[in-house]
Formats: C-alpha cells, sequence, structure tokens
C-alpha cells in the first residue's frame, strides 16, 4: 500500500512540474525580401545586407540577424510574438538612403515581409550622412566577375555524364572533376551554345577526385582563363568568406551561384554554396575573381570543395604531357539546336486523338531494340495514355470528343521540345531468367557510308527488376542524340552499325527502310517549315 501511495505521489510531482513547465512558443517561418524599384522601374534586390529582429513581448528579448542572398531574400524560424524590425545600416540608391524600422506581429507557421520603397524611411544623402550600403556594390561586382570570367568555364560532355571545368593554361588545359570523366569513351567540352569540340585526357588523380583535359583553344578564341590563387595565398580561404561558381547546373549553361564559406580544412573546403548535378567540376572563385577550390559534391546543405592546392601536381602532370604531343582538333562538334520543335504540332496529335503508326520507328537489330524517337513519336507515346483517358471519360459523358481539353502538363511539356533525333539501343533479354543477352558499346549512324556526328553519345545503366524490385539483371544502353536533318531521304542508304560487348570489333548492322526514313524525315517537317519562315522574316 505504501509503494502505491508513493508511486501515485511521484506521479502527482511529475503531473505538477509538467504543468508549471514554460510553454515553448511556436516556430514562424519568416521570409523576408528586400527590393527597391529606382526611377525606371525598375526592380532592384539588395543582396548580403543585414537586418535585426528584437522580440518584445519577451522577459530576455531574443535578437535574431538576417543577412539577404543574392536574389535580395532571406529566411529564418523565430517564435511567434512581437517583434522589432531594424535594419542598422541604410541603403543608398540613386542619391537616396533607405532603412526600416517598424514593429511586426508573427503568428502562425510562416508570415512573408517584404521591405520596400513604400514601408521605406527616406533620407537624401548629404556629407554628414553615415557610411551607407550601397545597393548593388556587392551585386554589381559579382557582375562584372560573371561577365569577366564566364568565358574561363567550360560544360564538360561524356558518354554518361555532365559536369563543368575551367581553363588553368593558354594551351588549352581545363580542370574537372574526375568522377565526371572517369570510364567514359567520349570526351567533349563546350565553350557556348555553339562552339564544342574534342577533348583528351592528360593526367587525373582519383583520389582528390581531380582530372585535366586538353582541348584546342583555336576552336574558340575568345576563351579566358581562369586566375588561380597563388599558393602562397591559398590559406588566406577563411570561414566566412564569400564566394562564387559559374557552372552548368541542370543542363544549364554559365548559371552564377554564391554562398559562404563554412569550413577549411586541408584536404576539403565547406561551403553552403548550392552545387546541383552539372556543377562539378566547375571553379570556386573568391570575390577577386581568383580560383581558391573545384566544386566537387553536394552533402545535404553544404557542398564539399576541392582545395586548388590539391589541383597543382596534377596540372603540372598534364603540361608535361603536352610536350611533342599533337593537340586535339579543332573541328566544331554538333550541338543542339538553340530552338524548339513547334508546340503546335505537338499539340495537334492529341488534340485530334490522331493514332499513329509506330511499328517504323520501333525495329530489332540482332540482341537488341532499336526506337527512333523523333519528338513528335516521343511527345505521343509519353503522353497517349492521359488523352485516351480524358477521351474515354468525355465519352461517358457525351461531350463532344472531337476536340480534346489537354491537361496543363501536357501542354506545358509541349512547349520544350528539342527537335532531335534519338536514336534508342536496348538490349533483349530473357524472360524466363531476366538476363540481358548482350550490352550496347557503341552506334554510327551512316548515310551513304559516311559516319554522321551525333550530338551527344549517351550511354546509361539499364536493369531488370522483379515483383519485388530486386535488380535481376543490368546492362548498358544507347541513348544517342543526332541533329534534325540527320536522317532524310537524300540518303539512299541510312544504316546503323551497332558495336556490343559481346563483339566490341563487329558491327551488327541494320539498314533503315524507305517507310521508317519518311517518317522520321516528315516528323521533322513542321520544324524545317518553322525554321524556313524565321529566316525569311
Amino acid at each position: 500500500m505504501k509503494r502505491r501511495i508513493l508511486f501515485l505521489s511521484c506521479w502527482m510531482w511529475i503531473f505538477v512540474f509538467v504543468l508549471n513547465m514554460p510553454v515553448q512558443a511556436q516556430a514562424v517561418k519568416v521570409n523576408l525580401q528586400i527590393i527597391l524599384v529606382d526611377r525606371d522601374l525598375n526592380q532592384k534586390p539588395v543582396p548580403w545586407f543585414h537586418v535585426r529582429l528584437r522580440r518584445k513581448d519577451s522577459q530576455n528579448p531574443q535578437v535574431f540577424e538576417l543577412k539577404t542572398k543574392l536574389d535580395g531574400k532571406c529566411e529564418i524560424a523565430v517564435p511567434a510574438g512581437q517583434y522589432e524590425l531594424a535594419t542598422p545600416r541604410p541603403i543608398n540608391l540613386e542619391g537616396r538612403l533607405y532603412k526600416w524600422a517598424m514593429e511586426v506581429t508573427l503568428t502562425g507557421t510562416q508570415e512573408n515581409i517584404e521591405l520596400t520603397n513604400d514601408n521605406a524611411s527616406v533620407e537624401r544623402v548629404s556629407s554628414g550622412s553615415e557610411n551607407p550600403a550601397n545597393v548593388s556594390d556587392e551585386g554589381s561586382n559579382l557582375s562584372l566577375l560573371f561577365e569577366r570570367l564566364k568565358r574561363s568555364t567550360v560544360t564538360v560532355r561524356t558518354d554518361g555524364h555532365e559536369g563543368s571545368g575551367f581553363l588553368v593554361d593558354p594551351a588549352g588545359l581545363v580542370v574537372t572533376n574526375n568522377h565526371v570523366v572517369e570510364f567514359s569513351r567520349y570526351l567533349a567540352v563546350l565553350f557556348d551554345q555553339k562552339h564544342k569540340v574534342t577533348a583528351r585526357l592528360l593526367a587525373a588523380s582519383p583520389g582528390k577526385d581531380i582530372a585535366v583535359l586538353w582541348v584546342n583553344l583555336k576552336a574558340f578564341p575568345e576563351a579566358v582563363i581562369a586566375p588561380v590563387v597563388p599558393s602562397e595565398a591559398t590559406s588566406q580561404v577563411v570561414v566566412g568568406e564569400r564566394v562564387f561558381t559559374i557552372g552548368s547546373p541542370m543542363g544549364r549553361e554559365k548559371v552564377l551561384t554564391s554562398g559562404v564559406i563554412s569550413k577549411v580544412e586541408h584536404t576539403s573546403i565547406v561551403s553552403d554554396i548550392n552545387i546541383n548535378p552539372g556543377n562539378s567540376g566547375g571553379p570556386l572563385f573568391n570575390l577577386r575573381g581568383e580560383v581558391t577550390g573545384i566544386t566537387s559534391a553536394q552533402m545535404h546543405l553544404l557542398a564539399s570543395i576541392v582545395p586548388i592546392d590539391d589541383a597543382r601536381p596534377v596540372i603540372e602532370r598534364a603540361r608535361r604531357q603536352l610536350s611533342g604531343a599533337s593537340p586535339p582538333s579543332a573541328e566544331l562538334l554538333p550541338v543542339e539546336p538553340d530552338d524548339f520543335f513547334p508546340a503546335d504540332a505537338l499539340l495537334s496529335l492529341l488534340r485530334h486523338h490522331q493514332r499513329m503508326d509506330v511499328r517504323p520507328y520501333f525495329l530489332t537489330a540482332g540482341e537488341f531494340r532499336v526506337e527512333m524517337l523523333t519528338p513528335p513519336i516521343r511527345y505521343y507515346v509519353y503522353n497517349k495514355d492521359d488523352i485516351q483517358a480524358q477521351q474515354k471519360g468525355r465519352k461517358h459523358s457525351h461531350e463532344d470528343s472531337q476536340q480534346v481539353e489537354l491537361p496543363e502538363r501536357v501542354l506545358e511539356e509541349a512547349q520544350e521540345y528539342q527537335p532531335t533525333i534519338i536514336i534508342r539501343v536496348v538490349p533483349k533479354h530473357r524472360f524466363w531468367n531476366r538476363q540481358f543477352k548482350d550490352s550496347f558499346r557503341g552506334l554510327r549512324l551512316l548515310c551513304n557510308g559516311k559516319e554522321v556526328p551525333p550530338i551527344d553519345p549517351g550511354r546509361s545503366h539499364y536493369e531488370l527488376r522483379d515483383s519485388d524490385d530486386h535488380a535481376k539483371g543490368a546492362a548498358t544502353e544507347g541513348f544517342y542524340s543526332y541533329q534534325p536533318d540527320a536522317i532524310s531521304p537524300n540518303c539512299s542508304s541510312v544504316k546503323l552499325e551497332i558495336f556490343s560487348d559481346k563483339a566490341p570489333r563487329t558491327p551488327i548492322t541494320k539498314s533503315l527502310d524507305s517507310l521508317t526514313v519518311e517518317r522520321v524525315w516528315a516528323d521533322m517537317e513542321p520544324y524545317r517549315g518553322a525554321k524556313g519562315k524565321n529566316n525569311t522574316q
């Protein structure tokens, strides 16, 4: 009985203790943005600007410091309550000083705060004014650095990856990440959207994830050599220093991303800079425009960067390889067209529920399936299920199904289809054991016996999985893209030569019949018509 009373007494004390615990205030996500409008009505984001939030309704007032990024935005989570918002320094725009001081109530889960011309206190600049921040100083500096250095950065293309790189020598040496180029049979460097050349691997350090390529700069005389920070000054990379990179994230060209150094170690630099796929191998610049590192990988919210000191011996090894060697070709390689396939031609396939005969596009060659993928067949195959389902629904409701209202996703997708011909080569497999019969190695497209160079000779890993999502077999498939006129009736003979792992030197030859050639050529007619119309205007 005493134990039971003691037990209840303990629980009562715990209950009283819990009741008297202070209640934790709900956190509010604050999204803050500073934008000023100049006399020409241009919007000017205010980068790297400090804003202070001081809590008023607390015995121990908390102070939260915010700092905007390049786009003039920042965010922070703070307890709900009453706050004083103030800017320690004014902003100078066109001879006027803007600053903010106001009270804000933060409730709910999210609050948006916009600091603009309308809610700022404004003074004219005078000789006695305090030292203001200029709204465009650092943003302009980054803009100037971007314009000066963008031609020192390149896109590195391989048969399986895409990354970034930068020029470090007038002889044409390009530094990138080793994981971008490792195991690739195809290496090319894209200076801009119209200039792409063959690259050659000269030196690499897999352990440091560094590779040095060689390109012929005669193909792009406008190229700029990226200045590398002197070796004795490398230690000047410090925590809190602002840095930026120029790379090719997510398939885009020449994108600037900035951040701050979070940690400096002997073997790596850590930053909050955002490294997306395609940024790997790009230069990390300081605000003097000097390369201090090589962007390598994204780890959760932080980026891992290889110190430039690790690249110096690899660059020197590459320089030694130059002696007596013939440079790579300066001949320009095919690039993606800089426009899109006409959206109306794609949408008409689905709006009027046209049925395409897909048989001419899907072929067999030895132990491989071959798919001839034009923009219309790609668009039709990827979206026909959605349209057919919508048509059935309209028939059941007795609505007119002659003109189908397309889903928003289908409409948007039609706007940005590249006008390229893609040849996909997929190994066949045995159904009973899910094992591949062969694996793809390479492809040649021949027009009258002459090879048609691809834009990108892609290869990717291809897996078969069982009902429990376990991998049962793996092989390599081909994914080669070509220019719009690569296959035409002007070729009396169009052949594919497919190279496999089982017979790497003896290709499987597949002749395309006239029906396939005519269908591919006809599919590209809307693009040729639009191109011709634009050229005559």
